[in-house]
């Protein structure tokens, strides 16, 4: 009885441990502990049983058995049920909590020479997380108070999995989603959610936790009138932003010279530069290709390390002009022009580093990441290697990125919104259980969240605590795609639905 209830207060200690720090490892180790904890006492209970051990170790070996089989034949894994890992399971004969979406068959739209009035308050918003890509919006033009001006739902629609955000042009939305066996970009009507055109490739990313579907937003070229897409697969589409029309296509993993892709697919969106469209690589191979805009021809591939799954951005750094990426196992810049890299920071580690690269001043870039991989504060100089002013394990995200603001960074900590001091690592403070959503800056001193069961709120940006100013419950399941905010236009979505708000003036 003793040795019973020893091991269930270890056990119980080491989870209540765990998730109170929110480890990376805790939905794991609930798994792995429990069933450490159920054969060391199915053995204790059968050694102790003298003239009867071989009975009893029968009996554990036949509950083992049973216990296997049911997972085996009568319990469906569905996936992650979020960002922890925590198992989703149901019943074999259960069917599949999933909306059923029609196989979206392609549909290019005709040219119009209609001139469209576009409604007030909405602006482009070509890129993901931003016009700049840096995860920085101009200051509010709405309401914040969302109980005295709630924001107005224009429509809501089924759409299919993955886990691409919206590129906004003029009024048209484009995302890509994955519709049975085909990938699909498509571009929706912002005024009413009706489907303008839609390009298909006959492709399909899958794994066990994530689940199906594209991860990357689409880049749209205003200028040119053009939209560059990422599959999850590694097919880089170039289509024409008014019908759909296919201009170029390449395979990325395939010119990166990677043997294989990433575990948990291609998520990285393409970065436009002068000349070029540019792409991450795969598990290994060049970590950066960069292809003409207008032919699709390979221009350029560079460094060694393959990729990761933040997004290449372009930066001025050190009084230089570069495109900074994250690679397997460390983070360069490179030469717009040439790929030719200008420096090297060794970050090893084997899990995915999703964070985008944060500019922190004229010369600092601050890097983040979880799975036990330190964030660092980098200062790059015009040599190889970047200086390292502090590496600490704050803050540690896993699927989104950090937001600076007056000294301060602001990040989703292991599902926890935290705030950290720039000049030393340090946290100021931690709360606020959002889960593994995504962020975005508005202005200097908000923060749109877009929490990971669904609802959206605004955080006042403060260095003393946490300050939710207002929230809308949006979405209704897991919901790990980044918020689209075009001017006082809202778009959210996740892998079953999408809907758009108008905030008030």
């Amino acid at each position: 009885m003793r040795f019973h209830l020893i091991s269930t207060l270890l056990v119980s200690s080491l989870l209540g441990w765990l998730w109170i720090t929110d480890n990376v490892m805790r939905s794991l180790a609930v798994v792995l502990l429990g069933l450490l904890w159920f054969v060391m006492n199915g053995l204790w209970w059968a050694w102790k049983a003298r003239g009867h051990r071989v009975r009893r170790l029968g009996a554990v070996v036949l509950v083992m058995i049973l216990i296997a089989f049911l997972f085996r034949f009568a319990i469906r894994y569905e996936g992650s049920a979020d960002g922890s890992a925590w198992p989703q399971l149901s019943f074999r004969w259960q069917p599949k909590d999933m909306p059923s979406v029609p196989k979206l068959l392609e549909k290019q739209a005709s040219v119009s020479r209609e001139v469209v009035t576009l409604p007030a308050g909405l602006k482009d918003m070509p890129r993901f997380l931003g016009e700049e890509g840096d995860g920085i919006l101009p200051a509010a033009e709405f309401a914040t108070d969302w109980i005295a001006k709630p924001p107005r739902e224009l429509w809501r629609i089924a759409v299919g999995a993955g886990w691409s955000g919206f590129a906004i042009a003029g009024h048209r939305a484009i995302t890509q989603e994955q519709r049975e066996d085909l990938e699909c970009v498509t571009c929706y009507d912002i005024r009413d959610g009706n489907l303008l055109w839609s390009h298909t490739d006959k492709a399909i990313f899958s794994e066990m936790l994530g689940g199906d579907g594209p991860r990357a937003t689409p880049t749209i070229d205003i200028a040119s009138g053009t939209v560059f897409t990422l599959g999850g697969t590694g097919i880089l589409n170039c289509l024409d932003l008014a019908t759909g029309q296919l201009k170029w296509r390449a395979e990325v993993l395939k010119d990166g010279g990677a043997s294989r892709n990433l575990e948990w697919g291609k998520s990285a969106s393409p970065l436009l530069t002068e000349q070029h469209v540019v792409c991450s690589g795969g598990e290994n191979g060049a970590s950066l290709m960069a292809y003409d805009r207008s032919t699709g021809k390979l221009a350029w591939k560079a460094g060694s390390d393959g990729g990761s799954y933040a997004s290449p951005i372009c930066m001025n750094l050190a009084g230089q002009e570069q495109i900074v990426t994250v690679n397997r196992g460390s983070v360069s810049g490179h030469d717009p022009a040439d790929g030719s890299i200008r420096w090297t920071f060794e970050w090893p580690g084997s899990f995915p580093k999703v964070g985008q690269p944060v500019a922190a001043g004229t010369n600092r870039l601050l890097i983040t990441s979880s799975y036990g991989v330190k964030s660092h504060l980098l200062e790059v100089r015009d040599t190889p290697q970047p200086k390292v002013i502090w590496a600490e394990s704050n803050p540690r995200t896993k699927f989104s990125s950090a937001s600076i603001s007056s000294g301060y960074a602001y990040a989703l900590d292991e599902g926890t919104l935290c705030c950290v001091k720039l000049d030393n690592g340090e946290r100021a403070w931690r709360e606020g259980r959002y889960g593994y959503g995504q962020q975005i800056r508005v202005g200097e001193d908000l923060l749109l969240v877009q929490a990971e069961k669904g609802h959206v709120l605004l955080v006042k940006l403060s260095p003393e605590k946490l300050i939710e100013l207002s929230r809308i419950n949006a979405l209704h399941s897991k919901t790990w795609n980044p918020p689209t905010l075009a001017g006082r236009w809202l778009l959210l979505r996740n892998d079953r639905e999408a809907v758009c708000y108008k905030l008030q003036p």
